[in-house]
């Protein structure tokens, strides 16, 4: 057999065999939800001047880390915030904001919630359903849309609509533009609507959390929603992330 011939036929069969293992890799698992996502990118605009870009990268021991960008039409607002098992949330930066800093992760944990929820309802087979860029469209004329993250709540008033697209990405990303119209009534104004238009990128791959359990937080505030507190203070000294999720687990 002629070596030339033999040697093209296995780096053919090599390169199909990687780019099998490859595109395996980069599948997402069936039965994955939405809210699985590893590291979501959401980019929400409010109208009117008002408009935030948050990162969030949940950690399986039920940590999240937020990466903050707020921007209001004489105003911005950015920092980071690292909830701990939902019990203790720590904020770094936001130079404007007071003592008590439960209010940053209100805004960001229910346009989440909003935005996983209109990925579900625009396909709820889920992101594993999701192959090459699809058109979505939803609609609900009579109930409303509520939301509760046990930090805050929102209500959107019906009719309501959701349109928009989503895409395979790299690796195992799905990318995705969604507008949201709602009802927006007001005393006198009964037919008044509003929208939101979200666009992001969710990163279902495994990978570390920023933070490990040696991580000390110096310069950073605490305030402990579990406890009811209603002002932050300085996390003290050697308090580190393994320390503190210790004392958000022990009753």
């Amino acid at each position: 057999m002629n070596r030339q011939f033999l040697f093209s036929n296995v780096l053919a069969a090599l390169i199909m065999s990687f780019t099998g293992l490859e595109t395996a890799h980069a599948q997402i698992e069936e039965g994955t939800l939405w809210r699985d996502a590893v590291v979501t990118e959401l980019d929400v605009d409010f109208g009117a001047g008002f408009h935030a870009r948050w990162r969030f990268h949940r950690c399986d021991c039920g940590d999240l880390q937020v990466m903050v960008e707020q921007v209001a039409p004489d105003d911005m607002l950015t920092g980071e915030l690292l909830m701990i098992d939902g019990q203790a949330l720590l904020s770094k930066g936001f130079e404007q904001q007071g003592a008590d800093i439960e209010p940053l992760i209100q805004a960001p944990s229910l346009m989440l919630q909003l935005a996983y929820s209109m990925l579900n309802r625009s396909q709820p087979k889920g992101p594993a359903a999701v192959s090459g860029k699809q058109k979505w469209r939803d609609s609900e004329k009579k109930l409303d849309f509520r939301l509760d993250t046990g930090l805050a709540t929102g209500a959107f008033g019906a009719p309501w609509s959701v349109k928009g697209s989503g895409w395979e990405a790299d690796g195992d990303h799905i990318r995705f533009e969604l507008l949201f119209r709602f009802t927006n009534s007001e005393p006198g104004q009964p037919d008044q609507t509003g929208s939101i238009t979200f666009s992001g990128d969710l990163d279902f791959s495994q990978q570390d959390f920023p933070y490990s359990d040696s991580s000390s937080f110096e310069g950073w505030r605490i305030q402990w929603i579990s406890q009811s507190e209603l002002e932050s203070h300085a996390v003290e000294e050697g308090q580190t992330l393994e320390v503190l999720r210790h004392k958000a687990r022990t009753p």
